[in-house]
């Protein structure tokens, strides 16, 4: 399981050096191949799926009528911002340019653990303005037993 937050930096080429508490575990997920999906769902943060991950919600969503306008938008965006990678030997990713600009993941980011998935965006977008949970969050979280 992936989790916690670890600052990383994004070299002059895009590529993501992945935490090393996030890599044995996302090397896992990712399989022999180290093939990974790296999308987004806003522009504003990349989302990097090991493929395996990314094919069991294709998977899911293969299910859903394309004729929804929800299913529809969700496939063109991910598709717009994502590209297929692979983990390097030395535990890289590229983020490519167009996701890369638009988030403005350059230099020092953060990388979040989202249990399959790790999310990476601008450090600073969190440095000023950490997350927190509103009470509506709280609310619907408690209806879960959260």
């Amino acid at each position: 399981m992936l989790r916690g937050h670890a600052r990383a930096k994004v070299d002059s080429k895009g590529r993501l050096k992945i935490p090393s508490e996030f890599l044995e575990t996302f090397l896992e997920l990712s399989g022999e191949g180290r093939r990974v999906f790296v999308t987004s769902r806003d522009g504003q943060r990349a989302l990097i799926y090991p493929l395996p991950v990314w094919e069991q919600l294709e998977a899911k969503i293969l299910e859903l009528p394309t004729t929804r306008p929800s299913v529809d938008l969700y496939l063109r965006t991910t598709s717009f911002w994502g590209r297929e990678s692979t983990v390097d030997a030395s535990g890289r990713v590229l983020v490519h340019p167009l996701l890369r600009e638009a988030a403005s993941i350059y230099g020092d980011v953060s990388v979040f653990g989202k249990q399959q998935i790790l999310e990476v965006c601008d450090f600073e977008l969190f440095r000023h303005s950490p997350p927190v949970l509103s009470p509506q969050a709280l609310t619907e979280l408690a209806e879960f037993g959260i």
